[in-house]
């Protein structure tokens, strides 16, 4: 390993994101900050109230981004402010007296959303709510975004997204039902939801598909658990779908993680199978060139390096899909570590591989490092192109797209950019059809 990454640590030992360090020590002034997601998602979901408790800047910037303290359709965007005395004896009694008020006002159900130092003194939140719930009629869940647990904002979409499962409650299966989940962090908000080809293939065969996305209802995610099926579109939204297959025995489908045409045959298989359809022909062109570009793959990738610099979706469970065409990872940028990634690591391992994991945060210093590890390619973002640097930018724009179309769009970039020496544009699976 070269000396600039001896500090890091190896894939194979990362057990959180706590233990993923940064490529370069220079100062770092911190990530954006998670409540922002919260606050964010639950401005989108019609019905849906929070509570934000913080301190006074946490009230600031949030009112900063939304300055109504009510929705359009009347919910309620409350801001909790802690005093002296709060801070070092706790806010339990502020925050039912508040929570109560929210309920007398007629909000339908609230998030308590709570930040940096609600969590540092340790405000036992799920024992409030247990308290309170018996006498509210609202719904109550909270979340813990403590900036100092955690690194970014987007860990904030899974994180909130998982307590939402906490508002749903049983409710009898429709067969002919499925939730498709897809919520998105806060950067993509000004782009239009886009869906994998399988939803549209689903409801044209008599499928029922909730979007659970943005622009979903607090009343959809009330009715979620009477899908047959969870499909799962994203990361973000894994632990939504494992919280109710838990507590609701809702079976999911995990879409976002398979990228090979086994994989993906497999998951298509099993989607069928529960709704007792068939899906043959459906996809026949786009698993075609994805079955020939994988066959490409395993000739022209074999003994080939990269790395996996910032902007690129579920960084190791792609590392786990292209290891299997002898495509080496010289070093993965983990933002988000989520609990999968401990599995990706393993099989990525028992294949040969175990690159270092780190955090780039200063790209100009950082990408002088990597140019001298001379990988064939890298994924992601820089500033400015570099000569000779080879690079398939915008890796995540296949935020919330799964499927054959997918893994076509990601091999196509990966060669264009190996045949051409250029950097990759990003390439709408839709727009850029290959056929």
């Amino acid at each position: 390993m070269m000396d600039e990454l001896r500090h890091l640590k190896r894939l194979s030992t990362i057990r959180s994101g706590k233990n993923i360090k940064f490529l370069t020590p220079a100062v770092y002034s911190g990530g954006y900050c998670p409540m922002r997601i919260a606050c964010n998602i639950c401005e989108n979901t019609e019905g849906l109230s929070y509570l934000l408790v913080g301190m006074p800047e946490c009230a600031t910037h949030s009112r900063g981004m939304n300055s109504s303290p009510e929705g359009k359709q009347g919910e309620l965007r409350w801001l909790y402010t802690l005093d002296e005395n709060e801070v070092i004896f706790g806010c339990r009694e502020g925050v039912m007296d508040a929570l109560r008020e929210m309920d007398k006002e007629g909000a339908k159900a609230i998030l308590i959303i709570a930040t940096c130092v609600t969590d540092l003194i340790g405000e036992d939140l799920e024992g409030i709510i247990e308290e309170l719930q018996p006498e509210t009629n609202a719904r109550l869940s909270f979340v813990t975004l403590g900036q100092f647990k955690n690194f970014g904002s987007p860990i904030g979409t899974w994180k909130t997204a998982e307590a939402l499962s906490a508002l749903m409650s049983p409710k009898e299966r429709e067969k002919n039902r499925a939730n498709a989940m897809f919520i998105e962090p806060w950067r993509y908000n000004n782009d239009p939801v886009r869906f994998p080809l399988i939803i549209d293939a689903l409801e044209e065969r008599g499928v029922e598909i909730r979007r659970l996305s943005r622009g979903a209802t607090l009343q959809d995610y009330f009715d979620a658990p009477d899908a047959a099926m969870n499909l799962v579109l994203s990361s973000y939204t894994q632990p939504l779908a494992q919280k109710m297959s838990d507590s609701f025995g809702v079976p999911y489908a995990p879409l976002h993680n398979a990228f090979s045409v086994r994989q993906i045959d497999s998951v298509y298989s099993d989607i069928a199978a529960a709704f007792e359809i068939d899906l043959s022909g459906c996809f026949d062109k786009w698993r075609d060139k994805a079955i020939e570009l994988e066959a490409r793959a395993h000739k022209d990738l074999k003994g080939l390096q990269y790395a996996s610099l910032t902007g690129v979706d579920m960084p190791v469970a792609l590392a786990r899909y292209l290891s299997e065409f002898g495509f080496e990872p010289l070093l993965l940028h983990i933002q988000d570590f989520h609990n999968e990634d401990i599995g990706y690591a393993r099989e990525l391992k028992a294949l040969g591989y175990d690159p270092p994991a780190c955090r780039i945060m200063h790209r100009d210093k950082d990408i002088e490092i990597i140019r001298r590890m001379e990988p064939d390619i890298s994924f992601g973002y820089i500033a400015n192109p570099i000569e000779g640097f080879r690079i398939a930018e915008e890796m995540n724009d296949y935020f919330g797209m799964t499927g054959y179309e997918r893994t076509v769009s990601l091999l196509t970039r990966i060669f264009n950019v190996l045949d051409t020496g250029k950097t990759g544009e990003r390439m709408d699976v839709y727009g850029s059809s290959p056929f």
